[in-house]
């Protein structure tokens, strides 16, 4: 009863990004499962096999709702995008510490597994397994709402409403440079850039960000529009805000951020403007180092 009654006070006194779903609550299961609150009894049937779901009393049961689609989405995707039902649910199973985030879709066709791998970095989810599906061809926008809910009920811990708000604004920003590229490439050249932001820190500028895109969009042998660019450079400037850890983010996808390895180390070697910004910190340091010798 007392894990009950904790659980249950967690789920009331989350974030406001977050949103608050109705909760079913088992209190030994270690499996939770979140439900498109706009399901109906032949797709849910579809959504519990897609997400091997035999026995739903094994899991820990919420809901998410269009409403709370729009409310916590609404700023960042199109109403277009986001429906008028919320169909798209997730199981999140916890794993094993530094085993990073893997994701698993069926029937998502707005958010690629690398998206929303990358956005629940951001949002500080870790170490979990989730597998997000739709009872047919759907965006997947609920699912990430989802996912952060499913997490500060697994941990019992509030996510930070910066770094979640980040995350939603990643979702839709590399959904848009998808189309311009794919979104195999928009996932990796998003992480590449959030990598920078997080190594530079503090001395990260906008001016930086665009020079390092800039560089990343020559490197990558693409062209993205001015619109598209300011967009990619909000973000950035709100990944700054949400104080990212270098190494989280890569040992939470290990595979994505394996593949932008050479992107990433490009930004910083061969006379980029990153490699003499490295220079002049590394000639800072010497000083201060020198004038205490």
């Amino acid at each position: 009863m007392k894990k009950l009654r904790y659980l249950l006070i967690s789920v009331l006194t989350c974030a406001m990004m977050i949103p608050v779903m109705s909760v079913q609550v088992f209190a030994d299961s270690e499996k939770y499962l979140v439900l498109g609150k706009d399901l109906t009894t032949s797709e849910k049937k579809k959504v519990l096999d897609y997400l091997g779901v035999d026995d739903i009393n094994d899991y820990q049961v919420s809901y998410v709702t269009n409403s709370e689609e729009h409310q916590y989405l609404g700023k960042y995707l199109s109403s277009s995008v986001i429906g008028k039902r919320a169909l798209s649910s997730v199981v999140m199973e916890s794993a094993e510490k530094d085993a990073g985030i893997s994701v698993t879709t069926k029937n998502i066709s707005y958010c690629s597994e690398s998206m929303y791998q990358n956005a629940l970095i951001t949002a500080g989810v870790k170490d979990v397994k989730l597998t997000v599906a739709g009872p047919f061809s759907i965006s997947g926008t609920a699912a990430l709402v989802a996912a952060t809910k499913s997490y500060e009920i697994m941990t019992g811990k509030q996510l930070d409403e910066v770094k979640v708000k980040a995350a939603n604004n990643e979702i839709a920003v590399t959904q848009e440079l998808g189309k311009e590229t794919n979104q195999k490439d928009a996932a990796e050249m998003v992480a590449s850039l959030k990598q920078k932001v997080a190594e530079m820190g503090d001395d990260y500028t906008r001016e930086d960000g665009q020079k390092a895109l800039k560089e990343l969009e020559k490197e990558m042998n693409v062209s993205l529009s001015s619109s598209t660019e300011d967009k990619i450079l909000d973000l950035m400037d709100n990944l700054k805000n949400a104080d990212l850890d270098v190494d989280t983010i890569k040992t939470q996808a290990k595979d994505l951020y394996e593949n932008i390895k050479d992107y990433a180390n490009k930004l910083t070697e061969d006379g980029g403007f990153l490699s003499q910004l490295g220079q002049k910190i590394k000639g800072f340091i010497k000083k201060i180092v020198d004038f205490f010798k």
